[in-house]
């Protein structure tokens, strides 16, 4: 058994896929087949069904996973502990992040970090919060800014930063010329939301719940995966759509989407930095958090 099949095997359960897992780590995919097949032999039981769209952990895969995670965060953290012995903080670095914080934040603090240790080098996992709090639960990631605290024993939540959470409108739109709307003028309006497991769709349908209304009472005209298709969504006239005031405010968009408040609609995000609890966070990632935390919102 080594390194390699391990990593492939933790790949492979990652992304239900063998090209995938292929691409991710710049193999070919009878290379990561071959590792496979010969961590199987050794192990002498069977870790993956291979199903025509998917492939999925058998078992006995789902028993070996946790501990090859491990292994590969013992062997990370064995790299640096020397390095810290030299005096060097090197390595690889993996974050969950939505869209919004990895366009805007995660690149000022990464530039900042590697003008200071320049042998760092940082994976960046986009997706809803759903999905990036379950990659740092299995180990993948190390850390993640989610707007969502999903329930899960041995993650720790640190508040980050609070986001507002608006109504976006183009500039042909009759709410376009207001300076505030009520939340029964929106009702009839033909919207663009996000998909199930958003921190921003679940923020609306919060505030939503507490006014007495289901989000079932908006008329989702089409339902999207990022924050750009919202915006791009409602810049072609699509509809409007609730999104991020900070994601908004840091769009160039010449005027042509602007946020609009609803007086009786406070929607707001939590945003917060996870962590497993049963995985020692490296001197390299503490380091790049404090870096995080002092970065302007």
């Amino acid at each position: 058994m080594d390194f390699k099949q391990i990593e492939a095997f933790v790949f492979v359960a990652k992304y239900k896929s063998f090209s995938r897992a292929a691409e991710k780590l710049l193999l070919s995919q009878p290379t990561v087949s071959t590792h496979i097949n010969s961590l199987e032999e050794e192990l002498g039981v069977k870790l993956f069904e291979r199903l025509s769209k998917e492939v999925l952990l058998t078992e006995a895969g789902e028993i070996f996973y946790p501990y090859a995670v491990d292994m590969l965060d013992l062997r990370e953290r064995a790299y640096e502990a020397i390095k810290e012995f030299l005096h060097e903080i090197s390595g690889h670095i993996r974050i969950g992040s939505s869209t919004i914080l990895s366009e805007f934040i995660l690149p000022t603090a990464i530039k900042q970090f590697k003008e200071k240790h320049p042998k760092t080098y940082f994976t960046i996992d986009v997706g809803n919060s759903q999905a990036i709090v379950q990659r740092v639960y299995d180990g993948i990631l190390d850390f993640a800014l989610v707007s969502r605290k999903i329930p899960k024993k041995g993650l720790e939540y640190t508040p980050y930063l609070k986001d507002n959470i608006i109504l976006a409108v183009h500039k042909e739109h009759p709410f376009y010329t207001r300076d505030s709307i009520f939340l029964e003028e929106i009702l009839n309006e033909n919207f663009i939301v996000r998909e199930l497991g958003s921190g921003t769709r679940a923020a609306v349908e919060h505030a939503l719940k507490r006014k007495g209304y289901d989000f079932d009472s908006l008329n989702v005209v089409a339902t999207v995966s990022t924050t750009h298709a919202v915006l791009h969504s409602v810049k072609r006239k699509l509809g409007i759509g609730f999104m991020s005031e900070y994601a908004l405010k840091n769009e160039i968009c010449t005027n042509e989407v602007i946020g609009i408040p609803i007086v009786d609609l406070v929607v707001e995000k939590d945003v917060y930095l996870v962590h497993s609890k049963k995985k020692t966070l490296r001197n390299s990632v503490k380091q790049f958090i404090e870096i995080l935390k002092h970065i302007e919102k």
